[in-house]
């Protein structure tokens, strides 16, 4: 039984949330630019987020082997609420590991915003018009900062 539910889709969320929320409006912003990141790329390039993910999956691993060799030896109720205690161990894990590369993406997304001196930062998504020059990706810039 596979104990991962929606996980990639969970931290996109979230991370679409801390996103949303760093709207950063910096003093003294000269170049009137606004920093476009992709939240996908982070999941799936940042080598924190990558990390995350394996702790993530290298549990539910073991959880689920403990389980199949548990199958035989315990009750099917002893066995549900072994299963069921896992899963919320997992879900709490998750958790904590989306919390925590929140904190460190929004921390990053900050220093990149300074060092470029940005108006702010959107989540990349379908744009209608923007001005040439007027917004620059810096989602590589938050990658690398996530190693």
């Amino acid at each position: 039984m596979r104990l991962r539910r929606g996980a990639m889709v969970g931290w996109r969320t979230a991370l679409i949330a801390v996103l949303g929320l760093v709207v950063l409006t910096a003093a003294g912003c000269r170049s009137g630019q606004v920093g476009l990141v992709d939240s996908r790329r982070i999941l799936t390039e940042s080598a924190r987020a990558l990390r995350f993910q394996k702790d993530i999956d290298d549990r539910e691993r073991a959880m689920a082997q403990d389980l199949q060799l548990l199958a035989n030896q315990l009750s099917k109720e002893d066995l549900d609420a072994r299963r069921a205690h896992y899963f919320q161990e997992l879900q709490a894990l998750r958790a904590q590991l989306e919390q925590t590369l929140n904190r460190e993406v929004h921390d990053a997304l900050q220093q990149v915003v300074k060092e470029k001196r940005l108006r702010g930062v959107m989540t990349k998504g379908p744009v209608v018009y923007s001005r040439p020059g007027s917004t620059v990706d810096i989602t590589q810039d938050v990658i690398d900062r996530l190693r």
